[in-house]
């Protein structure tokens, strides 16, 4: 009898091991879903960094402090900077890297990424532009066109790029409906120069000079669009110049484009 009860003990342990193995091994199955199923939503959370904009530039003259100020559109006068000519003066951006987090589901996220911006300047051919130390501020030098003949006269500047903007979509997945980013971009110089260069009949004379670019860069931006177009408009916080002029008020850059994004 004693036999008989231990023999049927064994009986209904061994059944009970062999479900409670069975339920382990479907655990890490169902974990395994769960952890595939979100990773593929995480790559469907698409932002509106990621792409590649074209836009024009234009300036603005900002003096003074937020309580008492004095603004102003357009560069300063005696520069000779050609703003509000995109043939002439434009800004490119390529921006690789993205990464989107969903905060409200697919409706409301934090957009950053890592980009690349390039901003090209001209200068009309009456100007050539130095940095004064007396005044500390970018001037100009009075040409005469009638004798000198100007064949490139333009700053470049490449910086670096880092944003971090509020995302709001409308629609749940694939990119496809209404979208606005808006918020700050931070950027870093990594090059910049001045060509300037003469030509007459017999020869040619160029020089790079390395104007007082902002080394930092600080935008607001907001892009809103449908789809993967967007327009899209950076205004700066911080002057375009490095520089601290005591009679003129300092520039700042503002530029307004169309935005592509790239293909998920």
């Amino acid at each position: 009898m004693i036999i008989r009860t231990f023999l049927t003990s064994l009986l209904i342990l061994s059944f009970i091991g062999s479900k409670s193995a069975a339920a382990m091994e479907s655990i890490p199955c169902h974990l395994c879903a769960l952890l595939e199923e979100e990773s593929d939503t995480k790559i469907k959370s698409i932002g509106n960094w990621r792409g590649f904009s074209a836009s024009s530039i234009s300036m603005i003259q900002f003096q003074g402090n937020l309580e008492d100020y004095n603004a102003s559109w357009g560069a300063r006068d005696g520069l000779g900077l050609m703003t509000d000519n995109v043939a002439k003066s434009w800004r490119m951006e390529f921006n690789p890297f993205e990464k989107r987090q969903r905060i409200l589901g697919e409706f409301v996220g934090l957009t950053t990424g890592v980009g690349f911006d390039w901003w090209h300047l001209g200068i009309d051919d009456r100007h050539r532009l130095h940095y004064e130390d007396a005044s500390n501020s970018v001037i100009a030098d009075a040409l005469n066109p009638d004798s000198l003949q100007v064949s490139k006269n333009h700053i470049d500047a490449v910086y670096l790029r880092v944003p971090l903007l509020a995302s709001l979509h409308t629609y749940k997945k694939g990119g496809n409906g209404f979208h606005l980013e808006m918020g700050l971009v931070a950027g870093y110089r990594l090059l910049s120069r001045y060509t300037f260069i003469l030509k007459n009949s017999t020869s040619a004379s160029a020089s790079a000079i390395d104007l007082p670019v902002n080394l930092m860069q600080l935008h607001g931006r907001i892009a809103v669009g449908f789809g993967k177009m967007s327009i899209l408009t950076e205004v700066s916080l911080l002057p375009f110049f490095d520089e601290n002029p005591t009679n003129v008020p300092s520039m700042h850059s503002f530029s307004l484009g169309f935005q592509f994004r790239f293909s998920d």
